[in-house]
């Protein structure tokens, strides 16, 4: 019977407690960096805190490369603001994006009062040497539903198909996930059978975490 936990605590700390190459897929949500609310509304020149910031990126991400498998990967969520960190973090891990999926919500969200609104969002791929996804059909423009309300009142909740979906395609039987947020990366191994290790840092929604996951176990 697949096994799950979530451990409360700095990531970057629980991280290192983890075996190298031990893990098949992280699949995870991590805070968007600064500056990058959806009104646009900050500092006139964000960028040193943009670049800033990809030293923290840099440090979580590297400590996944460690953990994976050679045959597993990194699935992360961002949007089009974060991608500049994403991308100099990778850089300077020398860990390239394999992949982006564009995630379409079928949904037009809120945006500023000038520009266009946003329907859509971006997980970024990075896979381990001898890693692959099976189907060569899949296109990296995919649809899953979403609205305004979250479920669980995590203003930053993800679809569980659409996690579903990345561990499917993953092959993987081991996720975990560093910034467990309210639990939809356990809840969506539970639904499929995989284990499942959680980190989050933040007390109240490592009990709202586990109590949705074993809920979900439940039925």
């Amino acid at each position: 019977m697949p096994t799950w936990e979530v451990r409360q605590g700095d990531c970057l700390e629980l991280l290192k407690t983890i075996p190298s190459g031990s893990i098949d897929a992280v699949v995870t949500d991590p805070p968007y960096g600064i500056n990058t609310k959806s009104d646009g509304a900050g500092k006139l020149n964000p960028w040193a805190d943009l670049t800033n910031s990809a030293f923290w990126y840099r440090e979580w991400i590297g400590e996944c490369k460690r953990i994976i498998r050679p045959t597993g990967c990194l699935w992360s969520f961002l949007n089009w603001r974060s991608l500049v960190t994403f991308q100099k973090a990778a850089c300077d891990l020398g860990w390239p994006i394999e992949s982006l999926l564009v995630w379409n919500k079928d949904w037009i969200g809120p945006g500023g009062p000038n520009g266009l609104r946003p329907s859509y969002e971006l997980v970024a791929l990075w896979r381990g040497p001898e890693f692959s996804i099976e189907d060569r059909g899949l296109s990296d423009v995919q649809t899953f539903k979403w609205c305004g309300h979250k479920p669980t009142g995590h203003p930053a909740e993800k679809p569980v198909a659409l996690v579903e979906w990345l561990i499917q395609i993953s092959g993987a039987n081991e996720v975990l996930d560093p910034f467990t947020g309210s639990g939809t990366a356990g809840v969506a191994c539970v639904n499929t059978g995989r284990d499942f290790i959680g980190f989050e840092i933040d007390p109240g929604y490592c009990e709202i975490a586990r109590k949705r996951i074993a809920d979900a176990e439940r039925k």
